[in-house]
């Protein structure tokens, strides 16, 4: 709000909500977020609910996969991190992009158990930071979610929504911790790929209070 009110900008609230399972949400939090930032005397522009805008990640995912630069992986955890602390590609990854996007249809369509299937953002299957390898995009939780419901069965990974909604809401400045340097250096995969500027990064170190 301070960056803001000095360059004359424009401060969007984003509720990152796309995990109805290991961090679910909470109905309640929501207006949490609201009553603190009007507690600070904060008023955003404009707020926004990820999982509102899920259709528009399967847009770019089928995109994505349209490139090549996306692919439905059937591996396990421990045989994709076996593969990729190897350095070696998933038996998956070469799937034509017709057959991934019939999978990726199949994945929407429920045909797939969840932990069955995942899409995956093809990348640098020997780079030196086994985290950048290959990174998963999109998995299959049948768990509602608390806004949303049983509507989507495939929920994004926050690395790819946030990717697609800095893009989406032209943001030009991306203020966040050290922590998630890694974010910007997998999520800069997508956006070489689509042909999109990254936004100004700024990263602070822990803050203990």
């Amino acid at each position: 709000d301070a960056y803001v009110k000095r360059y004359g900008g424009k401060f969007i609230l984003r509720f990152d909500d796309t995990d109805p399972s290991t961090k679910r949400p909470l109905l309640e939090a929501y207006g949490w977020y609201i009553a603190d930032l009007k507690w600070l005397g904060v008023e955003p522009d404009e707020v926004i609910y990820a999982s509102d805008r899920v259709e528009s990640y399967y847009e770019y995912a089928r995109e994505l996969i349209e490139l090549g630069k996306a692919y439905v992986c059937f591996c396990t955890q421990e045989e994709f991190k076996r593969l990729k602390d190897a350095k070696k590609p998933c038996p998956h990854r070469d799937t034509p992009s017709r057959l991934n996007l019939d999978r990726w249809e199949m994945m929407l369509d429920g045909e797939y158990p969840d932990k069955a299937a995942v899409l995956r953002i093809k990348t640098d299957i020997t780079h030196k930071d086994p985290a950048i390898r290959d990174w998963v995009a999109f998995r299959i939780v049948r768990e509602p979610h608390p806004r949303v419901g049983s509507r989507y069965i495939v929920w994004p990974m926050l690395d790819f929504e946030s990717a697609i909604e800095d893009h989406v809401l032209g943001i030009t400045h991306i203020i966040r911790g050290k922590d998630l340097i890694d974010s910007e250096r997998r999520q800069r995969f997508i956006y070489d790929y689509l042909g999109w500027e990254y936004p100004v990064t700024i990263h602070w170190g822990r803050i203990k209070i």
